[in-house]
């Protein structure tokens, strides 16, 4: 159970590196990763607690196989929100989209329901070419997002195409 009167405490951060799709994060030191099935790339999860696999941070990434540019944003936009309207009881709380160069980014957070349980998550989608990765955050409640909010935080907004690690010369470049 999470004790929602404290915040999570940083003990550090791991990079993550994807070297088939070129792309990196940081996730907080400490959380356990898991493999995700593929869906046609890669994916894979990482969970603060292994007990409760509903809370967690994933990324998964595939190869579209066709150039995405900016004059696709109004089309992926509404795809991707119409795609969380349809979750049952899908609350959208808010959202973005922007083509910077060739990189063409949306998030949103909004909450569900699944079963009897209100779940919230934080979803971004990134394009840069014809590579896609999705980003998504997740609470298994909402109590359980917002106290975790502060390590989602830094999983989403560090994430970069390209390889952090090898760039500040923690890593060897692959």
């Amino acid at each position: 159970m999470t004790d929602t009167s404290r915040r999570p405490t940083f003990t550090g951060l791991i990079a993550h590196r994807d070297l088939t799709y070129h792309y990196s994060f940081f996730v907080p030191d400490g959380w356990h990763r898991l493999e995700l099935e593929p869906n046609a790339g890669s994916g894979v999860f990482y969970a603060p607690d292994l007990d409760d696999p509903l809370t967690g941070f994933s990324a998964e990434a595939r190869d579209l196989q066709t150039i995405v540019t900016a004059d696709d944003l109004p089309t992926l936009r509404a795809g991707f929100l119409g795609g969380l309207r349809k979750m049952p009881r899908s609350v959208l709380e808010s959202h973005e989209a922007e083509a910077i160069g060739r990189l063409i980014t949306m998030e949103a957070r909004h909450t569900y329901r699944d079963g009897a349980v209100t779940r919230k998550r934080w979803v971004r989608l990134l394009y840069q070419g014809s590579i896609q990765v999705r980003l998504i955050a997740q609470g298994a409640t909402v109590e359980a997002f917002n106290y975790w909010l502060p390590m989602f935080f830094e999983s989403m907004r560090t994430f970069r195409f390209g390889d952090w690690a090898a760039e500040i010369g923690l890593a060897p470049a692959d």
